[in-house]
């Protein structure tokens, strides 16, 4: 939990960095305390609806469905309801699964991440000493690296700690869905924690900027040194994995991640990847893959598309297999 982290690392801090870290820490959970109340269960409408109501839970698929990030590392993700949960989504409330009953939980985890003073920090030692590492290296005033205080992995630590919360409420069945930087972020949390994780699906997944025309802009100054490391980072821990239980829905002509630049994702037992180029969709939502509310998983096309080929709920059977 995030609580005991901070607890841990306030131990190892300077008394005369105390109140830096107290900053840091105020900022965190009033964000967390302000997503919490846009997260939760919801119906095909994506109206809330209280946990208490599910009564069965051992017979109960939870899908977390994690949004993409569209507001930079400064802002807090404007996660309004309704907005993020895709049709296709939606439609899969309280299908019947193998005699699971799904259930679907919007997941608001868009903290703040890095302010600008610590992306200059980063951007500087690159600049300047040609170290394109230096956001995996700088360590910021609390003994805390700035890769660890980035949005994208703020994220991962709070929805594994509603995952934990969810588990002690005997929700046993969890899967991870997600669009975009929340595709990232599923993919890693179902690699490293599959005993807490059955599967993810996920569509279009990038996080770290273009691939084909890299311009990340951060002020005035081209940060994208900095994403490639990140993305490079996530890539080669993703590869470690021997086996990954995920469903992914990619594109050729994505600007951001395609079919060449996750081809190696490809390589991964039980890793399954769906090249949607060919679905006829392209017209409803143009060239934009990841701003909201314009996802390609939202539209009406592909909903209608998926519904006919049932991907999804062929392979939550194949994952739930009695």
């Amino acid at each position: 939990m995030f609580k005991y982290f901070l607890i841990l690392l306030f131990v190892a801090i300077p008394l005369n960095s105390y109140s830096k870290e107290s900053k840091f820490e105020k900022r965190l959970q009033k964000d967390i305390k302000k997503l919490s109340k846009i997260s939760g269960f919801i119906d095909n409408n994506s109206k809330s609806y209280s946990e208490e109501e599910i009564s069965d839970r051992q017979n109960t698929i939870v899908i977390i469905w994690n949004h993409g990030q569209r507001d930079g590392q400064k802002r807090i993700e404007r996660c309004n309801k309704g907005i993020n949960e895709p049709e296709v989504i939606a439609n899969l409330h309280n299908k019947e699964i193998n005699g699971l009953k799904i259930k679907i939980y919007r997941m608001c985890s868009g903290v703040r991440g890095l302010n600008q003073p610590q992306m200059d920090r980063a951007w500087n030692l690159i600049d300047k000493e040609g170290n394109q590492n230096g956001l995996l290296e700088i360590v910021d005033y609390d003994g805390m690296r700035l890769f660890d205080k980035i949005k994208q992995h703020l994220r991962r630590q709070i929805v594994l700690d509603k995952i934990d919360e969810l588990t002690e409420k005997n929700f046993s069945n969890i899967v991870l869905m997600g669009h975009s930087c929340g595709a990232f972020l599923s993919i890693y949390l179902s690699a490293h924690f599959p005993e807490k994780i059955k599967a993810s699906i996920v569509t279009n997944p990038a996080c770290y900027g273009e691939n084909i025309n890299p311009r990340n802009v951060i002020g005035d100054r081209n940060t994208y040194s900095i994403w490639k490391a990140l993305r490079d980072d996530w890539e080669q821990t993703i590869s470690k994995f021997a086996e990954i239980n995920s469903l992914a829905f990619i594109h050729d002509e994505d600007p951001f991640e395609n079919t060449e630049t996750l081809s190696f994702l490809g390589k991964i037992n039980k890793f399954k990847m769906i090249n949607y180029t060919d679905f006829g969709c392209e017209k409803m939502f143009g060239t934009d893959f990841h701003s909201a509310p314009v996802y390609p998983a939202t539209d009406n096309c592909f909903t209608k598309w998926e519904a006919k080929k049932n991907y999804i709920v062929n392979y939550l059977e194949e994952v739930f297999k009695n």
